[in-house]
């Protein structure tokens, strides 16, 4: 099999013809009458020496005669040449075919962003895209199919703010992630999502939730978690796809709050139960769905409330009296009554203030998500 060769292109190409004069500046020669010693035309040694005129058999052998330089080693100076030649304009070319192909992909993503998470930012323009083909499992240059997977990708508020070119870069980023996650020994049976959301709601009530929990109790069941940073105005809350058979879960931590990471988990696992098809084969949570219009997505938002917190057991919970008309009371109320059912204080809060759209307690605070990184778009997350 022919190896590549590991000869390292040099910034020009250096023609014997500078070896020669060199060797005859060293010697104290002058050219003319060199050209008399060896018995060719001055001007055609001087188009030598420039490079204008490639070295042939015959004038290696007079030289070699002349200065006791091997006839070998001037052939071998002429080979290289013609080499170097060759690959510094393979080497020119293949950078105007980077630099092109980085214009295209900078025209429909951010390949600033892409690059720096990548840790490629300071490679030769050329090496970089080679690496970038190497590890992405499409043609970049077809990235925009990516949005025609997923279903709720653009069905956002008008109040927040969307960066298209960050939307598809973190869609990259996932599939770059899911390509060099580590394969699953168990396989995903049809009922699997449901038995993990049970085991996550569950651990949640229970506040014993953690990111390495939610991991391993999905894997348990053949889903892999994923964890891609988010990227500024990218209001990315999770995702579901497929991968070799297995369900994939993708989340951002844009807000260091345990329940909503929960809530989002259990939403993306409604769909891999119910909604992931050969048509649809990905579903996004873009700035917590509420706002969203497909059913599917209501759906998935109910089977997260009702996991979480069964309405038969919240009915039992607002049915316990407040003899004070207070919010701040309510929710006392509502927390102490919470917990004598095993339902988390901040979970059975969020809902009520959800419900009522009264936001005006800090009270019951979700627990917070232990980071291990700080995201180079946000604040330093710490395990409170």
């Amino acid at each position: 099999m022919a190896t590549k060769s590991k000869r390292l292109v040099p910034a020009r190409a250096i023609h014997p013809g500078e070896v020669l004069r060199e060797e005859l500046l060293e010697r104290g020669i002058k050219q003319k009458d060199f050209a008399q010693m060896i018995g060719v035309q001055p001007t055609h040694l001087n188009e030598f020496i420039k490079g204008k005129r490639n070295l042939n058999e015959d004038l290696a052998i007079k030289l070699e005669k002349a200065l006791g330089i091997s006839y070998k080693n001037w052939m071998s100076l002429h080979n290289g040449y013609v080499y170097d030649c060759k690959a510094i304009e393979e080497k020119k070319s293949n950078e105007q075919k980077a630099t092109e192909f980085e214009a295209a992909c900078g025209d429909m993503f951010n390949l600033k962003v892409l690059y720096k998470r990548l840790n490629m930012s300071l490679m030769p323009c050329a090496e970089r895209v080679a690496q970038l083909k190497s590890i992405v499992s499409f043609d970049l240059l077809s990235a925009e199919e990516l949005k025609m997977q997923v279903a709720g990708l653009y069905k956002h508020s008008e109040k927040v703010q969307i960066d298209e070119k960050n939307m598809l870069t973190w869609l990259i980023l996932n599939n770059i992630s899911i390509a060099e996650a580590p394969t699953l020994p168990i396989q995903y049976n049809k009922g699997n999502a449901l038995k993990a959301a049970s085991e996550i709601a569950a651990m949640a009530n229970a506040r014993t939730l953690t990111i390495e929990t939610i991991k391993e109790s999905l894997n348990k069941y053949g889903i892999l978690y994923i964890e891609v940073p988010k990227l500024d105005k990218a209001p990315i809350d999770a995702f579901s796809t497929m991968a070799d058979a297995h369900p994939v879960i993708t989340v951002t931590y844009r807000y260091n709050d345990m329940d909503k990471l929960v809530f989002d988990v259990l939403h993306e696992l409604c769909h891999i139960d119910r909604h992931l098809t050969k048509e649809q084969t990905a579903f996004i949570s873009v700035d917590d769905g509420s706002y969203a219009t497909d059913p599917r997505e209501k759906e998935a938002n109910e089977f997260a409330r009702q996991t979480l917190i069964p309405d038969t057991v919240w009915g039992d919970i607002m049915k316990v009296g407040c003899k004070s008309l207070s919010p701040f009371k309510i929710v006392k109320t509502i927390a102490i009554t919470a917990e004598s059912k095993g339902i988390s204080p901040s979970i059975a809060v969020a809902r009520y203030k959800h419900d009522t759209n009264w936001y005006n307690t800090s009270a019951y605070r979700s627990p917070k998500i232990c980071l291990l990184y700080t995201s180079d778009a946000a604040d330093d997350m710490q395990c409170v």
